[in-house]
């Protein structure tokens, strides 16, 4: 090598971003052997060179780390998205701001009160709205009506948002531009559109793009538009989606062709009941196993390939359980010569606790009204009563409920409820009971609540208060005393007529 180089000073060319750094170089190395280092980042300091300055231009540039500070220029955007609904006033917006704060379960009152009254959120909420539907999954759908146009357009600056995009709306549209180029949401979305004009033109156009759909949670998402209009022309569509690599995909395709009593799929399912199960000489209801080298079935049932030669419990009562909930309840009576009542009788008569559960769930998962009528009438309560050993009894509980007109729902709770039973088990029975509760449900909870009750019964007082400040009328406060009937229950009924006053008063701001 040639010539002469000058020795490169490491700190020439370091921006003036890095003064935090060059500022610990120095007090590591000490000001008597490097000078303090120029901070043009930072405020001016005294003008000194010694230690002092250092610590001085240190603290600012301490103080600017902790508070996060990130110099950075952004240009103003103009919001588009138009809104025509109007706005809800001051005064449910501060109610909804508190409801945001801490009391997150009455959100999805409020925003379906919001959508019926035909109301959207201000824009100062949209931030927080979006927040809490990004971790809350199930009132999107409600959110997706009030946050208007200026929400669906805020969301293109948060990805966390972008699952609002996806949500549809009244007035929504194909089109075909956000089908061929959107992001999957956006496709989503205008395949529900039309799906909703033309339940055929959406199969077809969905069926075109499957083969190229890489991803299975893209494929799921899309299938999901069937389920509005969905008729015996989208079996053959769901037959192929039953040979899916993706579990979630299969299991959706299983779900939706559960909904077509009479599709071939159905009559298969009700061929592998007639093959594996029978009335024994005790009248009891018998279910074999089903085999783990049966192909068929696993692919009926939506069900993995076994891993091993040796089957598991669990394998085997997954099998049941899912041919038990997705064959067609109609096989049941047939098969044993019975009405509705006593196939449950028989299965109750088997011993197997599974088996009664899993025909609870068939009714949840297949929404048949007379066959939840009878199971209230026969297991109903003993649902409840066995919830704290089986976690699901109460939710379903809650759905064979919520298929029953409201008024038919509450009078058969109060009639159980008549029976006499616990205090926990009212609670219970009331939390499973969704509103608005009837005026009688409403009245009977009001005078138990009145009603003298022992110390040792304070968790059921308590779920009964939580189950009617959920679901009980708010003007039913005005029959509430004022005053707690019981002090060592006084808090929870307190906060039950809390919280009625702040639903009535949300009612009326509305």
């Amino acid at each position: 090598m040639t010539g002469t180089t000058e020795p490169l000073d490491p700190l020439a060319s370091v921006t003036a971003t890095d003064s935090w750094d060059r500022l610990v170089s120095a007090a590591l190395v000490g000001t008597s052997r490097r000078s303090v280092p120029d901070t043009p980042d930072l405020p001016a300091t005294p003008a000194t060179e010694d230690a002092a300055a250092l610590l001085d231009r240190a603290a600012l540039a301490a103080v600017r780390r902790a508070a996060g500070h990130t110099p950075a220029t952004a240009t103003p955007v103009t919001p588009d998205g138009s809104d025509e609904l109007p706005e809800v006033g001051d005064a449910a917006t501060h109610r909804l701001d508190r409801i945001l704060a801490g009391r997150t379960e009455l959100l999805p009152e409020w925003l379906e009160l919001a959508a019926a009254r035909g109301r959207r959120a201000a824009h100062s909420s949209l931030p927080a709205l979006l927040d809490q539907g990004a971790r809350e999954t199930r009132i999107r759908p409600a959110l997706a009506a009030v946050v208007g146009g200026r929400g669906h357009w805020l969301a293109r600056f948060n990805t966390s948002w972008a699952y609002i995009r996806g949500e549809s709306v009244p007035g929504d549209r194909f089109d075909q531009g956000e089908w061929e180029q959107g992001t999957p949401v956006r496709r989503r979305r205008t395949l529900a559109a039309l799906r909703a004009a033309d339940p055929d033109a959406a199969r077809a156009l969905l069926q075109q793009v499957w083969p190229d759909l890489a991803k299975a949670e893209l494929r799921r998402r899309l299938l999901e538009a069937l389920e509005t209009g969905l008729g015996p022309a989208d079996e053959e569509f769901l037959e192929l989606a039953l040979d899916d690599r993706g579990a979630n995909v299969r299991g959706l395709a299983l779900s939706l062709l559960t909904r077509l009593p009479d599709s071939a799929h159905a009559h298969r399912l009700r061929g592998h009941v007639r093959e594996h199960a029978s009335a024994g000489e005790d009248g009891a209801l018998r279910v074999e196993t089903v085999h783990t080298r049966r192909a068929d079935i696993h692919r009926d049932l939506a069900l993995a390939a076994p891993q091993s030669r040796a089957e598991t419990a669990n394998e085997r009562s997954g099998r049941l359980w899912a041919l038990v909930t997705h064959a067609p309840l109609d096989v049941w009576p047939d098969l044993l010569g019975t009405d509705p009542a006593g196939v449950l009788a028989a299965a109750t008569a088997s011993g197997d606790a599974d088996l009664g559960d899993a025909f609870v769930n068939a009714v949840a998962v297949q929404e048949d009204v007379r066959w939840a009528r009878v199971v209230l009438e026969t297991v109903g309560l003993r649902i409840t009563r066995r919830s704290h050993a089986h976690a699901n009894g109460s939710f379903q509980l809650e759905k064979l409920l919520d298929l029953l007109p409201v008024e038919e729902r509450c009078a058969r709770v109060r009639d159980v409820l008549d029976t006499g039973v616990g205090l926990e088990h009212c609670g219970e029975m009331l939390r499973a009971t969704r509103g608005p509760w009837t005026t009688a449900l409403s009245e009977w909870t009001v005078q138990r609540l009145h009603q003298p009750g022992r110390a040792r019964d304070s968790f059921g007082y308590r779920e009964i208060c939580d189950a009617a400040a959920e679901h009980m009328p708010p003007q039913h406060l005005a029959d509430l005393r004022e005053e707690a009937p019981f002090e060592h229950t006084a808090d929870a009924y307190l906060r039950l007529r809390g919280t009625l006053r702040f639903r009535l008063d949300m009612y009326k701001e509305l």
